[in-house]
C-alpha cells in the first residue's frame, strides 16, 4: 500500500509541475530560514555549556548599593576571595580567581613573535574549567615563571605539541610595571571552543601577578583591592539558595576583620554566586538579579521561525485547497471503484510529506550555500555538520511539517461526494470557506509585520551608518598603540607624516566617541 500511495503521490507531482514547484519553492525557502535561526539559535544556547562541571559552576558577583537605593551588579572581586572562601566553606569543592588583563602582549621563540591574549588564574584553574591539557605533568598552575599556552599557540610558535620545558620571552608592558622576560612552557591545554566567552592563548600564574604588582595601584594582595573575577564549583547536592544566604556578607566580614573602624565597609557589596553558563544569554541585571538579555533575542528568533513555518504551511494549505477543484473527478473516480476516506487521506498527506522532504533538500542546499554570508552577519563560525539534532530535523521535520500543511487539504478532498465529484460541482462549506480565509488573513498579517519589521531595522542601520557624528569619518585609520610604540610616538608619528598622502596624525587616549576607560586599586595611609 505504501509503495502504491508513493507511485501515486510521485506521479501526481510530475503531472502537475508548476504546482509543485511553487509550492516546493515556498516551503523550501521557508525551511532554509528555519534551518539558519535554528544554527544560530543552537549555538547561542551551548556558550560556556562545555565544561564538565556545568550545573555546579558559579561566579561570584557584587551586589552594590548605589546613592539612590538602586542595586548595580558586577564581577569584580578581591583577589584574595577564591582562596579564602574555598578554606571557609565546605561547600565549595574548587575555587579560582581569574584576571582578565585587556593589555597586549607578545609571546617570542627565537626569531617568531606572535600577538596573544593572555590571563592570569589561580592553581586550580584546570579544575574548574574543562580545558584539557595536551601535555604537562600536572593541572595545577603553580610556580612563578611556568606558564600554559594554547595548543594552537603551540603550533603556531614551534610547529610542535612537544614543548614543555622549553623557554620563551613574553613582552608586556602595563604602565610603569613590565613583566617582560623569560618564561618556562610548563604545559600546552586544548585553546578555547569558539563557544566560549574566556578567550585566551596563554595563562600566566596568579601568583606572578600578585608579587609583581604587590604595593602598587594594581596590588591584589589586600581586601581594598577589587580587580579580579571569582569562579567556584560547588560539591555536588549543594543548595545554591542556603549557599548564597551564607556568603552574603563574606567580604564585608573579612574587611571588618583586617581594619577595624574603617569605613571601607559601607562601600563593600554583598556577594551572590550564580551559574557561570547562564551568564552569557541572561547578562543584564535589575536590583541585583538577573534579567535577561541576549535570552531576549533567541525568544525573538524562535518566535520568527515558527512563524515562518506557520506562513509556509499556510501558503501550502491554501494552494493545495485552491487545487481541489481539478482533482474533483479523481476523487469520484476513486471513490466509486471502492477507495475508503481512510486510503484518499493517506494518500493526499504522502503527497504532502514526500514534497516536504523534496523542500527538507533544498533547504538544506540553499542552507549551506548562504551560511557563510549568514556566518559573516551573525559574527559567528556556523557549521552545517551532520548530527543528532540535524539528522532529526532533517527527517522529522518534514513529517511534522507534511502532518501539520496537508491534514487539512486531504480532509478536504476525501470529504467530496462521489456524485457531486464525478459532475464537477464543488460546493463549500462555509466552515470551510471560513477557514481558508481566516488562514488567508493570518498569513498576509504575520507576513505585513515581519515585512515591517525587517523595514524598521533596515532604516535604523541606515541611520547608523548615515548619522553625522560629528566629524569627517572618511580616510580616518585609528590603531592602538602598543610595544615599543610607547615610548617613541613622536618618532613614529613624524615619520607617519611624511609618508605620501598621509594629510596629518596624531595620538589621543579613549576614542573619538568619547568612550574612556578608568581603573584603580584601594586607597592606603599611614595609620
Amino acid at each position: 500500500m505504501f509503495k502504491n500511495n508513493f507511485r501515486i503521490a510521485l506521479r501526481n507531482l510530475l503531472k502537475q509541475k508548476q504546482f509543485a514547484a511553487l509550492n516546493l519553492l515556498g516551503l523550501s525557502t521557508g525551511l532554509a530560514c528555519i534551518l539558519l535561526i535554528y544554527l544560530w539559535v543552537n549555538d547561542e544556547l551551548k556558550v560556556d555549556k562545555f565544561n564538565v562541571n556545568d550545573n555546579r559552576l558559579y561566579q561570584v558577583f557584587k551586589n552594590n548599593t548605589n546613592v539612590d537605593g538602586s542595586i548595580e551588579t558586577n564581577e569584580i572581586t578581591q583577589g584574595l576571595l577564591a582562596d579564602e572562601m574555598k578554606n571557609a566553606i565546605p561547600e565549595i569543592e574548587f575555587a579560582v580567581q581569574v584576571h582578565k588583563d585587556g593589555h597586549p602582549s607578545v609571546l617570542s621563540y627565537n626569531e617568531k613573535r606572535i600577538k596573544i591574549k593572555h590571563q592570569f588564574a589561580g592553581k586550580d584553574f584546570f579544575r574548574v574549567f574543562s580545558y584539557p591539557l595536551v601535555s604537562g605533568n600536572y593541572k595545577n598552575v603553580s610556580g612563578v615563571k611556568g606558564i600554559y599556552l594554547s595548543d594552537n599557540l603551540a603550533l603556531k610558535l614551534f610547529n610542535s605539541m612537544n614543548v614543555v620545558g622549553k623557554i620563551v620571552f613574553w613582552n608586556y608592558e602595563a604602565g610603569d610595571i613590565d613583566l617582560s622576560g623569560p618564561f618556562n612552557v610548563a604545559g600546552v591545554f586544548k585553546a578555547p571552543p569558539a563557544n566560549a566567552t574566556m578567550q585566551f592563548d596563554m595563562l600566566i600564574p596568579f601568583d606572578f601577578y600578585a608579587r609583581k604588582f604587590a604595593g602598587t595601584m594594581g596590588d591584589v594582595t589586600f581586601w581594598g583591592s577589587n580587580m579580579v573575577s571569582t569562579y567556584i564549583v560547588l560539591r555536588p547536592g549543594v543548595d545554591i539558595a542556603a549557599l548564597n544566604n551564607r556568603i552574603k556578607d563574606f567580604t564585608i566580614q573579612k574587611i571588618k576583620s583586617a581594619y577595624p573602624g574603617a569605613d571601607l565597609v559601607k562601600y563593600e557589596g554583598k556577594l551572590v554566586a550564580q551559574r557561570y553558563s547562564d551568564g552569557y544569554l541572561n547578562n543584564n541585571y535589575v536590583n541585583g538579579k538577573r534579567a535577561g538579555g541576549r535570552i531576549e533575542y533567541v525568544r525573538l528568533l524562535s518566535v520568527i521561525a515558527i512563524f515562518i513555518l506557520l506562513i509556509a504551511c499556510i501558503n501550502f494549505i491554501n494552494l493545495s485547497t485552491v487545487k481541489a477543484a481539478g482533482r474533483m473527478r479523481e476523487v469520484g473516480v476513486r471513490k466509486v471503484i471502492g477507495a475508503s476516506r481512510t486510503s484518499l487521506v493517506f494518500q493526499y498527506m504522502a503527497e504532502s510529506i514526500m514534497l516536504s522532504y523534496f523542500a527538507m533538500t533544498l533547504a538544506i542546499t540553499i542552507a549551506y550555500l548562504l551560511l557563510p554570508a549568514f556566518s559573516q552577519i551573525t559574527g559567528k563560525e556556523l557549521l552545517l555538520t551532520i548530527s543528532a539534532n540535524l539528522i532529526l530535523f532533517a527527517f522529522g521535520f518534514p513529517i511534522f511539517t507534511g502532518i501539520i500543511a496537508g491534514l487539512y487539504p486531504a480532509i478536504y478532498l476525501s470529504n467530496f461526494k462521489p456524485v457531486s465529484a464525478l459532475k464537477g460541482k464543488l460546493v463549500a462549506s462555509a466552515g470551510a470557506s471560513f477557514i481558508r480565509k481566516g488562514l488567508v488573513v493570518f498569513q498576509f498579517t504575520i507576513s505585513a509585520v515581519l515585512i515591517i519589521a525587517v523595514l524598521i531595522v533596515y532604516q535604523q542601520m541606515k541611520l547608523v551608518q548615515t548619522k553625522n557624528l560629528g566629524y569627517d569619518r572618511e580616510n580616518i585609520i585609528r590603531f592602538s598603540v602598543e610595544g615599543r610604540l610607547l615610548d617613541q610616538e613622536e618618532t613614529f608619528l613624524n615619520d607617519v607624516k611624511n609618508i605620501p598622502g598621509v594629510k596629518n596624525a596624531t595620538t589621543m587616549n579613549g576614542d573619538l566617541l568619547g568612550k574612556v576607560g578608568h581603573g584603580g586599586g584601594g586607597i592606603d595611609w599611614d595609620g
